[in-house]
C-alpha cells in the first residue's frame, strides 16, 4: 500500500507518519511539503515521473505554492487520476472548505489535531488499506 502525505508542518508529518507506520505494517509512505510537488507526484511528471501512483493521498489544505483545494481539483479533474482517494487533513474549520472539498471528490475531511481513531475507521470502512 502506497500513501502520499502532503503536509508542510513537520510536527504533523512526524505524528501522522508514526500513526500510519504503527497501524499499517505493509505501508510505503511518500511525503511532500507543497502542493506543486503533490501534483507532480500524483500525475507522475517532472522529477516524480519515476514514482508509483499512490493508493491514497492524505492532503493538507494550507500548503505553499499550490493550496490543497486546488490540488484536489486538479487530481479529480484528471481522468486517469480521479480514482485516487483523497482524505483532507487540515486546521481549517471553515464550513466552506469542507463543503468544497467533499463536493469536489474528497473522501473525507478531518480537522487537526487528528482524531486518529476516526481516521482509522474511515480508512478501514472504505477498504483503502485492506485491498488485495
Amino acid at each position: 500500500m502506497k500513501i502520499l502525505l502532503v503536509e508542510d508542518n513537520e510536527i504533523d508529518v512526524v505524528l501522522t507518519t508514526a500513526y500510519l507506520e504503527e497501524a499499517y505494517s505493509d505501508l510505503t509512505l511518500d511525503i511532500v511539503n507543497n502542493g506543486a510537488d503533490a501534483i507532480d507526484l500524483i500525475l507522475q511528471q517532472h522529477e516524480f515521473s519515476h514514482c508509483e501512483e499512490p493508493d491514497l493521498v492524505l492532503l493538507d489544505l494550507n500548503l505553499p505554492k499550490i493550496d490543497g483545494l486546488e490540488v484536489l481539483q486538479i487530481v479529480k479533474n484528471t481522468q486517469e487520476k480521479r480514482h485516487i482517494p483523497i482524505i483532507i487533513l487540515t486546521t481549517s474549520v471553515l464550513k466552506s472548505d469542507k463543503k468544497f472539498a467533499l463536493h469536489n471528490g474528497a473522501l473525507a475531511f478531518f480537522e487537526k489535531p487528528l482524531d486518529v481513531e476516526q481516521l482509522k475507521k474511515n480508512i478501514s470502512n472504505n477498504s483503502i488499506l485492506t485491498k488485495d
